[in-house]
């Protein structure tokens, strides 16, 4: 059974205040119960996940479910979630402060198909059955430059091996990133997997046809604003 931390907050308050006074963000993760999960487990994902069905807008048995791996504060997940209202969206992400800036917007603007969860890509298998993932986003994620910690890489044969089973048929893989090595790399992986097709590629997106419908995350808006280097982006197919 693999570690888990514990909730200072319900658990050891004076250790949560402690640690507060050097980043605040460690005890606001627990503001927004009704949408962030800063320690998931299986159960309280459920959970979670059977109140937004309820309460959602469509009929959830024909909703498609968006993950958005290492989802920042969010920008990209909400406007997603905005013009899609009748999907879900899950958003991944281990900062602290990320977190609790992403459950601020999505609070503020009562956007209800979206969860969060501190959690790594890795486990994902462990919230979701199979045939379950309608799309999966990835969106520069760290690029682990240095050959020898390649191995880090969370695109990889093996965690696109694994996680094969968990997407719906015809489901999607959509990945941006800055670091073009890394997009070639991936690209290859993707050509060498005989249950993915790669349906839109560039290695410049802001300057292709693909980027009218483009959502710009935070790491492309600052890209932005420091001459817009290359931005690697494609779309596979599960097939």
């Amino acid at each position: 059974m693999r570690y888990r931390p514990k909730n200072l907050r319900d658990e050891n308050p004076e250790v949560l205040n402690q640690l507060a006074k050097h980043n605040p963000y460690i005890a606001s993760v627990y503001d927004y119960p009704e949408l962030l999960l800063p320690h998931p487990t299986p159960e309280n994902f459920r959970e979670l996940w059977a109140i937004k069905n309820k309460n959602s807008l469509g009929d959830a048995s024909s909703s498609r479910v968006h993950i958005e791996i290492g989802c920042g504060s969010s920008r990209y997940l909400i406007r997603w979630a905005i013009e899609n209202p009748q999907d879900f969206f899950i958003g991944l992400e281990l900062r602290y402060k990320r977190l609790v800036l992403a459950a601020k917007k999505i609070h503020k603007q009562n956007i209800r198909n979206i969860i969060l969860l501190r959690e790594r890509a890795e486990f994902l298998d462990e919230y979701f059955t199979h045939k379950s993932i309608d799309c999966l986003h990835i969106n520069f994620p760290d690029p682990w430059s240095k050959k020898a910690k390649r191995k880090h890489r969370i695109l990889s044969t093996e965690f696109l091996t694994k996680i094969r089973p968990y997407f719906c048929s015809g489901g999607e893989l959509r990945f941006k990133t800055d670091h073009l090595e890394y997009f070639r790399s991936v690209t290859q992986i993707l050509k060498h997997l005989d249950f993915f097709s790669i349906d839109q590629h560039t290695d410049d997106l802001h300057k292709s046809a693909y980027n009218k419908e483009n959502i710009l995350t935070e790491f492309e808006m600052l890209f932005k604003s420091k001459g817009d280097p290359p931005i690697g982006y494609l779309k596979a197919k599960v097939l």
